[in-house]
């Protein structure tokens, strides 16, 4: 039965508009990624809208290839121009850049396009064999078992935060106070509404997400705009050169591609981790594993390699999480959640048996995207050299515009417009002091999983909480949830006792 709906997934995505709609995702994907200060969080976001006028598979595939795209565009910037394109492309920058400076910028754009296929491709088969058994795993959850997961998903959010674990903390339950805004699930009354009738139904997920994840950028670019306005600015063509690399040259690094398209998959699945976690581990990883360490951050092709692999082998594996247990792996992840809503998905423990035709399009169709994108990327790169020269004057407005249209789009509704300026203000505000934006996301997800299962349970267990202590897989998430919240500080003692002296 499985292999029917694989076969019958890949049926789907092979059909003429489906292609149309990946190649377009792709190539915008691509664009966005490659241009310096754009992310892929952004890219998804702004193409958000143009999906609730397509079917499903279509609307799903579409957003696969911005994805896909995006977080692989984000090396063309950092090997032209030695800017990240995205967040997960530093370490990109750091091997792509010199390799540009000696004249081999196009082999440096072939590796990390042959980098990211592959990761991406490792990460599509992942999804493709891992979803589905967490599937029927997920069957297996009550309303206890949710509500620790929903639990457990905040303080992975808090815990991944480094260095800004309180900020972290802070920012997840003002999120869950956001999503506490409308009429309470179980007694109807009205929360937080202020007399405006507008919040009743609560805050719409795409608009804040908007808001959250694409105006901040916005306001960045703009702020550098105004700092750099009165620099001379370098207009000369970027060459991209030959980008001929034989088979043997690409499998000798066969090893450091497999061992980070791994850590790729792992961090992916792992919710709230993201690209850019896996590009610095799979680089540090590659790094320590080299017989001359001493040729890093000077054009080691390994290095190189490592990051681009690792990057993008995060995008299938974070929609594991994300389909099977409604907890995206990544901000781009959590942007899927408003299209599977548009179009009456609701991810969790039904969705692969009620939508197994749209979700195993979906997985195929992720599988089809990264094949593809090794044609649309070779062809971009040899055009990249003025393609990131786009200059962010233009850029901004047309942004702004899609940001705007997208908010509004999702309800046809000025409202949202206004929710998504305010909530992008607060969030340039927040991010500019340390905080981050990411638990923003997940608590108004796993918000209204978590209050109407934590109602459940008490009805369920008649007030009696130990009782979950009974329940072995609330075990086990309780366990999850005190190594997610002391990892943080355990590590850091690590650190002191490897730093102190003998």
């Amino acid at each position: 039965m499985e292999f029917e709906l694989i076969l019958s997934g890949f049926s789907a995505t092979l059909q003429p508009q489906n292609l149309l709609f990946i190649m377009i995702g792709l190539l915008f994907g691509v664009f966005i990624g490659s241009l310096p200060g754009m992310t892929a969080t952004m890219g998804v976001a702004v193409m958000v809208p143009f999906s609730y006028y397509l079917p499903p598979d279509t609307a799903m595939l579409l957003m696969s290839g911005v994805f896909c795209g995006a977080i692989f565009g984000g090396s063309i910037s950092a090997v032209l121009l030695g800017i990240p394109g995205t967040p997960a492309s530093v370490p990109t920058a750091w091997e792509g850049f010199p390799l540009a400076k000696r004249g081999e910028a196009g082999r440096a754009l072939h590796y990390c396009t042959a980098g990211s296929v592959f990761g991406g491709v490792v990460s599509s088969v992942a999804l493709l064999l891992f979803a589905p058994i967490l599937a029927e795993f997920a069957l297996k959850f009550g309303a206890p078992e949710t509500m620790m997961l929903a639990i457990f998903g905040m303080t992975v959010v808090s815990s991944l935060t480094a260095g800004n674990m309180l900020k972290g903390g802070i920012i997840a339950f003002l999120s869950l106070l956001l999503a506490c805004i409308g009429q309470d699930p179980i007694n109807g009354y009205s929360r937080f509404t202020f007399g405006n009738p507008q919040l009743i139904g609560g805050l719409s997920l795409v608009p804040v997400l908007i808001g959250v994840f694409s105006l901040p950028e916005v306001f960045n670019l703009v702020e550098e705009i105004v700092r750099t306005r009165d620099q001379a600015h370098e207009t000369r063509r970027i060459k991209v050169g030959s980008m001929k690399i034989s088979f043997k040259e690409m499998l000798s690094h066969a090893v450091t591609m497999v061992k980070s398209a791994v850590i790729g998959v792992v961090i992916g699945i792992i919710p709230a981790a993201s690209a850019d976690v896996a590009a610095f581990l799979a680089y540090n990883e590659s790094k320590r594993a080299s017989k001359h360490p001493e040729t890093f951050m000077n054009g080691e092709a390994d290095g190189l390699l490592a990051s681009e692999t690792a990057n993008n082998a995060v995008t299938g594996a974070s929609l594991i999480p994300l389909l099977t247990l409604s907890i995206p792996g990544s901000a781009p992840a959590a942007l899927y959640l408003g299209v599977l809503y548009v179009n009456g998905l609701r991810p969790g423990t039904t969705l692969f048996e009620k939508n197994a035709a749209t979700v195993y399009t979906l997985m195929a169709g992720f599988l089809v995207v990264n094949i593809l994108m090794y044609l649309v990327g070779l062809a971009y790169c040899k055009i990249a050299g003025n393609v990131v020269r786009v200059p962010r004057e233009i850029l901004v407005p047309i942004i702004l515009v899609l940001c705007v249209v997208g908010s509004f789009a999702c309800n046809h509704n000025w409202f949202d417009v206004w929710v998504m300026f305010l909530i992008g203000a607060v969030s340039y505000f927040l991010s500019k002091r340390g905080f981050p934006l990411s638990p923003i996301a997940l608590g108004l997800i796993l918000g209204p999983i978590f209050e109407p299962r934590l109602a459940q349970t008490r009805t369920m267990f008649k007030g009696n909480f130990l009782l979950l202590f009974t329940r072995p897989i609330c075990v086990v998430f309780m366990v999850l949830i005190v190594v997610s919240l002391t990892w943080p500080f355990i590590r850091a003692g690590l650190k002191k006792l490897k730093k102190s002296p003998d």
